[in-house]
């Protein structure tokens, strides 16, 4: 046979040619592009550890901050990040989401200046008028206890916008490893202020600082050695501005709804049951969340990059999507699925047993939670597509269904748990659009490609 014997003379003077004959062929190339898209992982494994040390330290210390607070406590704690994620969205138009789509690094250096300048005279203007429009707004939410925090919502929505566009600078840079630290970084410092907060303020203080502590850690930690373009650079805003304009507008949009779409049950909540069920809501909200923020973040966080890679150099996707929900199905499953058994019992026994309720809300947000963790980490495929007509659609048809479904609550006087069992329902069959959605995306093949069909981790 060839390949055991030794070669002749002839055959050695072939084997380079050869050899690159066979590197061209289609299995062997797919198979060294998949080989090449293994860093999409470790890549994920960076920020992942990030937010597995960040989360360890959440989970360290809401036991303690579950004893310290109270449920009625974590309830304005929940109003105040709805309010401020809506006001996110009018203050910076969600340019932050786009510094990973400019070919150029300079260009998308002006979206993280963008951001910052926006963030920072939208904090002058709106300050004082949400000082002055406190009570109304508080009295809308229908918690008082809200009032005194509302003018924190500027500076903490600035702040987070800030953060969010530094770290996808960074990803942006493929510094994933600091990434994964400013995770880490941010759960310390929304601890650290927690704590400080409940020792110097009455009530929720330190839960409301919370949120502009853990973006101000990020912020610091992300920051060091970015550079900043010349002033001449300057001048390209306006173009930067006008090209993604459409983009914006339609993020913007859909951002605010989502804003509404989180908003109305908890409003609804504190109003039709009170706020302390509304702090056992809050609070089973959070801990469900918690695989999304561990590990369905970072996985997303490299889709988004390494897909906005592929479709610029004129490739499709589809070859990650289908790497990514395979796997986000492998973990989220068993994980889902033991945390709809354990939370009734797991509440009580981690944060106390005031917290009981909270374990059988928890046990049925899951549901949702699961197909959340299925769906989110690669919402972002319309970004990178420019399909910027979808997000606007879908999550209008969320806020319209959500509204729907606290309208029959009313109607039928339904309980709690009747509530949140119908609210599930809703929301796991939008993220089932959602689902299908993204995998259409995917698979789009990039007009200007002149490879079409090509691999989607050519390249990478």
């Amino acid at each position: 046979m060839f390949w055991i014997s030794a070669p002749n003379e002839e055959v050695k003077q072939r084997l380079p040619g050869f050899m690159k004959y066979l590197a061209d062929i289609s299995v062997i190339r797919d198979l060294t592009d998949r080989l090449n898209a293994s860093t999409y992982w470790k890549d994920v494994g960076w920020l992942s550890s990030g937010t597995l040390v960040a989360n360890a330290i959440m989970l360290a210390t809401m036991p303690v901050f579950s004893r310290i607070f109270s449920p009625a406590d974590f309830g304005v704690q929940n109003l105040f990040i709805q309010f401020a994620g809506f006001y996110a969205v009018v203050a910076t138009l969600r340019y932050e989401y786009f510094v990973q789509l400019p070919k150029q690094d300079d260009d998308a250096l002006l979206f993280v200046q963008l951001v910052a300048i926006l963030g920072f005279f939208n904090t002058l203007v709106m300050t004082p008028v949400l000082w002055l429009l406190r009570d109304i707004i508080s009295r809308l939410a229908g918690d008082s206890a809200l009032s005194i925090w509302l003018v924190f919502i500027p500076v903490t929505a600035a702040a987070i916008s800030l953060a969010i566009a530094l770290q996808g600078w960074a990803q942006r840079q493929l510094l994933f490893q600091r990434s994964g630290e400013a995770e880490v970084v941010g759960k310390a410092s929304y601890s650290i202020t927690t704590l400080v907060g409940w020792f110097f303020f009455q009530g929720a203080g330190g839960l409301v600082m919370s949120y502009l502590g853990a973006a101000l850690g990020k912020i610091f930690w992300l920051s060091r050695g970015v550079r900043y373009t010349s002033c001449a650079k300057y001048s390209h805003f306006i173009l930067m501005v006008r090209a993604y304009m459409r983009m914006a507008v339609s993020l913007a949009l859909s951002h605010a709804l989502l804003a509404c779409t989180v908003a109305i049950p908890s409003v609804f909540i504190s109003r039709n049951y009170g706020s302390e069920i509304l702090g056992q809501y809050a609070l089973s909200s959070l801990v469900v969340s918690f695989p999304t923020s561990l590990l369905g973040n970072a996985i997303g966080n490299v889709y988004y990059q390494r897909s906005s890679e592929c479709w610029a150099k004129g490739f499709s996707f589809g070859d990650i999507w289908q790497s990514t929900a395979k796997s986000l199905l492998l973990i989220g499953i068993p994980l889902y699925g033991t945390a709809i058994l354990i939370s009734p019992w797991l509440f009580p026994l981690l944060f106390g047993d005031a917290w009981a309720p909270a374990g059988h809300y928890g046990a049925v947000l899951a549901i949702s939670a699961f197909f959340s963790f299925a769906t989110s980490p690669m919402d972002k495929g319309f970004l990178v597509v420019r399909a910027w007509f979808y997000p606007f659609l879908w999550h209008a048809g969320r806020v319209l269904t959500t509204a729907m479904v606290v309208g029959m609550a009313l109607f039928f006087e339904w309980s709690m748990d009747v509530f949140i069992s119908i609210l599930v329902i809703q929301q796991t069959a939008l993220y089932l659009i959602d689902y299908c959605a993204e995998w259409h995306f995917a698979h789009r093949e990039p007009s200007h490609t002149a490879r079409k069909g090509g691999s989607a981790y050519a390249g990478l």
